[in-house]
């Protein structure tokens, strides 16, 4: 073919490409505005939100869907728009979304908003006996197969799990220096934002590599190729104290 015929080609494969990015993109910002209309049930008297927290701590950060500062505690919610059935371990670093056949990968979420919380906790340096809950979100769209003790639900389910909490933990000056230390903490600057996604990139690259060269991303040890209750895995050298898993 000669340059000319392969341009329109080109162009539909990059406006293919620029779509699938978008659409990516779009369902997630869908998800996160469903759970922030949500959230705007709570008593704004009690309840303190902030939608899409950009946090940062040294010279790392991360982004946060949703957090909630109440005096019952924190809640940390991370949103997911999936469709099909999706599954995975509390360990796994990855889970399985199964749709019409087909598997893809996704980062364990539960993990992801484990992180989420060791950050705000360094960036709060809580007092003892603060509560900080994990809340992961899905899409009614999705049929989740998890341990139903996780803390894994639909996004119709987060406000009623968030009331559920009616024990005062912290007073409400604490409540108001919490919100106001995550808002300066945050970065709202779109050359802030445009790092982190370089940052989570390369994190990323670093994960593949080690596992690729058959270590655990986690702590260096050795994956082992081993045999479990939903068939192969593979399992860190240094279990029990590191828990990393990966499945077949």
């Amino acid at each position: 073919m000669s340059p000319i015929t392969l341009f329109p080609l080109f162009l539909f494969l990059v406006g293919l490409i620029a779509f699938s990015f978008y659409w990516k993109n779009s369902k997630g910002s869908r998800g996160e505005k469903w759970v922030t209309r949500r959230l705007e049930r709570l008593d704004s008297s009690k309840y303190l939100v902030i939608n899409d927290l950009l946090l940062r701590y040294g010279a790392n950060s991360t982004q946060i869907d949703h957090v909630v500062v109440s005096v019952y505690g924190i809640f940390v919610i991370e949103t997911k728009y999936y469709k099909g059935w999706v599954y995975g371990g509390a360990e796994s670093e990855y889970w399985t979304q199964n749709i019409y056949g087909k598997k893809f990968q996704l980062r364990n979420p539960v993990l992801q908003n484990q992180g989420h919380i060791r950050a705000i906790k360094r960036s709060l340096k809580l007092r003892e006996g603060i509560p900080v809950y994990s809340i992961v979100a899905f899409s009614r769209q999705a049929s989740l197969g998890v341990n139903p003790t996780l803390p894994v639900m639909y996004w119709r389910q987060v406000v009623p799990y968030i009331r559920q909490y009616d024990q005062p933990r912290l007073s409400e000056t604490e409540v108001r220096e919490t919100y106001d230390t995550l808002l300066s903490a945050g970065a709202a600057d779109d050359v802030a934002r445009k790092q982190h996604v370089q940052n989570v990139r390369q994190n990323q690259r670093r994960r593949d590599l080690a596992v690729s060269q058959g270590r655990c991303p986690r702590c260096g040890g050795e994956l082992v190729l081993r045999n479990g209750q939903y068939g192969r895995f593979y399992g860190c050298s240094n279990y029990p104290r590191c828990r990393y898993t990966l499945h077949d």
